[in-house]
């Protein structure tokens, strides 16, 4: 008898633990890309006092180099970041100083898993690309579809996070085309403004299109271009990091 109750509870032990274990280890699934449409709308209050916070950076910095520590970086700590490498800093520096809620990725994270999700407009506060987008992944926040006040996410070749910026003005130029206009920081070590023509309907390393010399009517100079982020690279527009949800009746 007792040989027949520990065999019994051997059996059990077993059958019980795979599935103890698979929801101790229990993964969060990535969410599938989020779309809202195709149209492009007006951004709502705190999202326009955003641009107005990344124009006066740009227009103020003008085209000076910002050195390996400036005040784009301060907010995560005051180290030297390098030249070149705080895009993301600078990105989340805005939405700082245009009081978007904001809150890191792991936090995010834990909320999404306990069923809570973040208001329409929200910011993950994050000081890399790398960082920046499995945030809004959790939030399922990603986008093919742009608009005004958006994080774009660049990728080059094979990696898909290597810089992003924020979508100051977005133009529909029809057939799923739209012309952006774009502020981002950490180019050339300095904050720069770029326009190019972004097709959503292209293979996606091959999104992003030149403007037409003869539509160019503004003056390139160290702030502003409508040519590549980088020479002799293929740049190309991951998605879109979507810092609010168009049509929220929450908004």
């Amino acid at each position: 008898m007792k040989k027949s109750i520990a065999m019994l509870l051997a059996l059990l032990t077993l059958f019980s633990l795979p599935a103890a274990l698979a929801a101790k280890s229990k993964a969060t699934p990535t969410p599938a890309p989020m779309e809202i449409g195709t149209e492009i709308v007006d951004p709502p209050e705190a999202i326009q006092r955003l641009l107005d916070v990344a124009y006066n950076e740009w227009t103020t910095v003008n085209g000076k180099d910002q050195g390996k520590k400036n005040k784009y970086t301060t907010w995560f700590n005051n180290y030297e970041w390098g030249k070149n490498s705080w895009c993301a800093g600078f990105v989340t520096w805005c939405m700082l100083e245009a009081e978007i809620p904001q809150a890191t990725r792991d936090e995010v994270k834990d909320q999404v898993e306990e069923g809570m999700a973040p208001g329409p407009i929200f910011h993950i506060k994050a000081s890399s690309p790398a960082k920046m987008a499995p945030g809004y992944l959790y939030m399922h926040r990603t986008s093919s579809i742009p608009q005004k006040g958006y994080v774009v996410l660049y990728g080059v070749n094979s990696n898909k996070y290597v810089h992003v910026g924020l979508v100051y003005d977005v133009e529909d130029r029809g057939g799923g085309v739209y012309r952006l206009t774009c502020i981002e920081g950490a180019m050339k070590n300095t904050v720069r403004m770029f326009i190019y023509d972004y097709d959503s309907t292209a293979e996606r390393k091959k999104n992003i299109v030149l403007v037409p010399k003869e539509e160019r009517t503004g003056e390139e100079s160290k702030i502003f271009t409508y040519g590549k982020h980088v020479k002799n690279q293929t740049w190309y527009v991951n998605c879109f990091l979507m810092s609010w949800v168009p049509g929220d009746d929450n908004l």
